[in-house]
C-alpha cells in the first residue's frame, strides 16, 4: 500500500486523527467538506478556473531542484562556513557579558574593562565581516536559483506541443513563472539558509548552557519537544492552505489576463459586470485562504509564546536556587539567561519554519506539474536539413488531442509536389488548423507520417523543420514593436531593404509608409493600433521574409476586402513561384490561385481535385 493509499485508509489509526482535525477546523471556522477545508469545494461555477497541482512529500521534491544549486556547491559549503561564525561570536560575547559583572560590577573593578571593551570590538568587526559576506553569498544563491529556474520553466513553456497550451491560462502560466518559482527558492535557498542558521545556533547556544550549569540546560530544553508538537500540528494545515492560495493566484491573474486581454469583446457585449464578478471571486477565495491562514497562525503563536514562558520560568527559579547554593555567579546566571532566551530564538524559527517549507512546497507542487509536461521529442541523431526542395507528403495521417473523443484528422494521405500550390478548404472543425500544425511540427501525427522532401519531421530537429516551413497564422499575433521589428521577426538579421521587399510583397508598404514614422512606427499591444487588414498584411510580410521553401498560408485574406484580397493574392505570385504553398482558406478568392483544392470535413480527406477539374479522387 503506498502513502497515498494510506492517507484515505478508513481504519481506527486514522479515524482519531480525522476527528482531530475537524476539531482544529471548528476552532479556525473553517467547515470540513469534501476535503481538509471548504476553500477546496468547487468554485461557484461549478468548475475551477485553475486546478490544483498533484500533492508531493518532501522528498519528492528536493531531488528535483537540487541541480540548479549543484554547480554552486562551493559557494553554499562557504556560506555554511560563514553562518556558523555568528552563533560562536554571539556565544563569546555573551560569555564576556559574565565576566563584566563578576570581575567589573559585581567588585567594581574598572581595570579588566578596557581588556573586555578591545574583546567586543573585536567580535564585532567579525560579526560584521561575516554578516555582510554571508548575505552577499545567500542574495547571489537565491537570485541565481531564481534566474536559472524562471529561465527553465519558461524554455520550457515555450517549447510545449500546441495542445498542451490550449488547457492552460496565460495567467496562470505568469503565475507559475513568478510567485511560484519564488515560493521554491524560499523552498530550496533562503529556507536552507534559515535552517542552518537556526541549527547552528541551538547547537551553540545549548553547548554554552550546558557548560554554565547543565541541570538548568536539561531544564531549559524540555519545552523543545513542546515547541516541535505544536508546530507539526499546525503544518498540514499550513500548507492546505498555501496550496488553495496558490491556486486562487493562478486564477486570479488567468481571469485578469483573459478579460484584459479581450477589452473591446467585454466592452462590445457590456459584460463588464460579469467580468469584474469572475475577478471578484476568485480574488475572495485569496481572501478566505488568508484569513483561515491568519486563524491557524493566532493558534500557533500563543502555544509556542506559553511554552516559552513556562520553561523561563522554571530556570528563574532554580537557577536562584543555584545562585543562593554558589553552584552558578551573578554573572553565570545572567549568561545563562540570556544564551535562554537566545536560544529560544532559533527554536521559535525552526518551528516557524516547518509550517513555511510546507507552504513553499505548494508553488514546486505546481511548478513540477508544468515540468511533468512533455515537449514535443527530438530524436538525439536528428538531421538538419540543408537543401529542400518542398516535396510535403502525409501518408496515413490521424491526429488526437489528449483527452479528446474523436479524431482531429484521420487516415489523411495527400502527396504535394515540390512548387505546387495547393488550397485546403472545408467546415469549421474539419482539421486544417491541424494540417497546419502538423506541417510546421506543432503537435505529432498519433499515427502515420508527415514527410518533407522524404524525411519523416520526427526524425528532424524541431528548429530545422521550422526554419523551411512559414507559417501565416490564421491568428494575426504582432508585437508591441515596431513595424519593421514585427516583420524582421521571422529573420531577425534581415536588412531594411529585404523588410520592406517583403512588405512590398504582402501590398504593405503602401500604408506602412503612411504612418507617422513609417518602419519605426509601434503597433501597439497586439498590433492595436493598426486595423486588421494592416495587421494581416505586416503578417503576411512576415511570414513572406522567411524565404522558406514550403510557405503555409492560414487563411491569408482574412480581415481584407475583396478587391484588397485579390492584390495581395497576385503579390504573391512572384514569391510562390519555386516555392511549395499550403493556402487554407474559406475565400473563393484565394481558392483561384491553387494549382488543387483539398477538401477536409469531420477529419476526413473527401476531396482532392485538379483546377482543371480532372476526376476527383475521393479518400473515406
Amino acid at each position: 500500500m503506498n502513502d497515498r493509499t494510506r492517507s484515505h485508509s478508513s481504519g481506527p489509526a486514522t479515524h482519531g486523527g480525522a476527528v482531530r482535525r475537524v476539531r482544529v477546523l471548528k476552532r479556525l471556522r473553517i467547515r470540513p467538506g469534501a476535503g481538509w477545508l471548504s476553500l477546496l469545494r468547487p468554485d461557484s461555477s461549478g468548475e475551477r478556473v485553475v486546478e490544483a497541482a498533484e500533492h508531493l512529500q518532501l522528498r519528492e521534491i528536493v531531488p528535483c531542484f537540487w541541480p540548479y544549486l549543484r554547480p554552486r556547491r562551493g559557494r553554499l559549503i562557504a556560506l555554511l562556513l560563514l553562518l556558523a561564525v555568528g552563533p560562536a561570536v554571539a556565544v563569546a560575547e555573551i560569555n564576556l557579558f559574565r565576566y563584566v559583572v563578576d570581575d567589573v560590577l559585581v567588585p567594581a573593578d574598572v581595570r579588566p574593562l578596557l581588556t573586555l571593551a578591545l574583546l567586543y570590538v573585536g567580535l564585532n568587526l567579525v560579526s560584521a565581516v561575516a554578516s555582510g559576506l554571508d548575505d552577499y553569498l545567500s542574495t547571489s544563491l537565491s537570485q541565481h536559483f531564481l534566474l536559472e529556474l524562471r529561465t527553465d520553466v519558461f524554455g520550457h513553456i515555450l517549447s510545449l506541443p500546441q495542445a498542451a497550451h490550449d488547457r492552460r491560462r496565460v495567467g496562470d502560466l505568469v503565475t507559475r513563472l513568478t510567485a511560484d518559482a519564488a515560493a521554491v527558492e524560499r523552498f530550496m535557498v533562503t529556507g536552507l539558509n534559515s535552517g542552518v542558521t537556526a541549527g547552528l545556533r541551538i547547537v551553540f547556544y545549548t553547548g554554552a548552557l550546558f557548560w554554565l550549569q547543565w541541570q538548568l540546560a536539561a531544564l531549559s530544553l524540555l519545552v523543545v519537544p513542546v515547541l516541535w508538537f505544536v508546530a507539526g500540528r499546525f503544518a498540514r494545515l499550513v500548507k492546505t492552505v498555501s496550496r488553495e492560495r496558490m491556486r486562487r493566484g493562478g486564477s486570479v491573474s488567468a481571469v485578469a489576463e483573459e478579460h484584459l486581454g479581450s477589452v473591446p469583446l467585454v466592452q462590445a457585449y457590456g459584460r463588464e459586470d460579469e467580468a469584474t464578478a469572475a475577478f471578484r471571486r476568485e480574488s475572495t477565495g485569496i481572501v478566505a485562504a488568508e484569513l483561515a491562514a491568519s486563524r491557524i497562525r493566532a493558534l500557533f503563536t500563543p502555544a509556542v509564546d506559553l511554552a516559552e514562558l513556562l520553561a523561563v520560568l522554571a530556570v528563574m527559579g532554580l537557577g536562584t536556587w543555584a545562585l543562593a547554593t554558589d553552584r552558578l555567579t551573578l554573572g553565570g546566571l545572567l549568561a545563562f539567561l540570556t544564551l535562554l532566551t537566545q536560544l529560544y530564538g532559533p527554536l521559535r524559527d525552526l518551528t516557524t519554519l516547518v509550517p513555511s517549507l510546507f507552504a513553499a512546497t505548494a508553488g514546486a507542487e505546481r511548478i513540477l506539474e508544468l515540468q511533468r509536461e512533455l515537449p514535443l521529442p527530438e530524436a538525439p541523431d536528428a538531421l538538419d536539413l540543408r537543401q529542400v526542395d518542398g516535396a510535403v507528403a502525409l501518408t496515413d495521417v490521424t491526429v488526437r488531442y489528449p483527452g479528446a473523443t474523436r479524431n482531429a484528422l484521420h487516415n489523411v494521405s495527400v502527396d504535394v509536389s515540390p512548387g505546387e500550390t495547393v488550397a485546403v478548404v472545408g467546415p469549421s472543425g474539419a482539421g486544417k488548423s491541424t494540417l497546419v500544425r502538423l506541417l510546421s511540427r506543432v503537435v505529432d501525427p498519433t499515427e502515420g507520417a508527415v514527410r518533407l522532401d522524404g524525411h519523416d519531421l520526427r526524425a528532424v530537429r524541431i528548429r530545422s523543420v521550422r526554419s523551411n516551413v512559414s507559417v501565416l497564422l490564421q491568428e494575426t499575433l504582432l508585437l508591441d514593436a515596431t513595424v519593421r521589428a514585427n516583420i524582421a521577426y521571422a529573420r531577425p538579421g534581415a536588412t531594411d531593404a529585404e523588410v520592406e521587399a517583403a512588405a512590398v510583397a504582402a501590398d504593405a508598404h503602401r500604408f506602412v509608409s503612411a504612418l507617422p514614422d513609417g518602419y519605426a512606427t509601434s503597433v501597439g499591444p497586439r498590433g492595436r493600433s493598426l486595423s486588421g487588414g494592416q495587421r494581416q498584411r505586416i503578417a503576411t510580410a512576415r511570414a513572406l521574409l522567411q524565404d522558406a521553401p514550403v510557405l503555409v498560408l492560414d487563411e491569408p485574406t482574412t480581415g481584407l476586402d475583396e478587391a484588397t484580397a485579390r492584390t495581395v493574392l497576385r503579390s504573391l505570385a512572384d514569391v510562390r513561384r519555386g516555392r511549395t504553398t499550403i493556402l487554407v482558406t474559406h475565400d473563393p478568392v484565394a481558392i483561384e490561385v491553387a494549382d488543387r483544392v483539398l477538401r477536409l470535413s469531420g477529419g476526413r480527406l473527401v476531396e482532392d481535385r485538379a483546377k482543371e477539374h480532372r476526376p476527383v479522387a475521393v479518400l473515406s
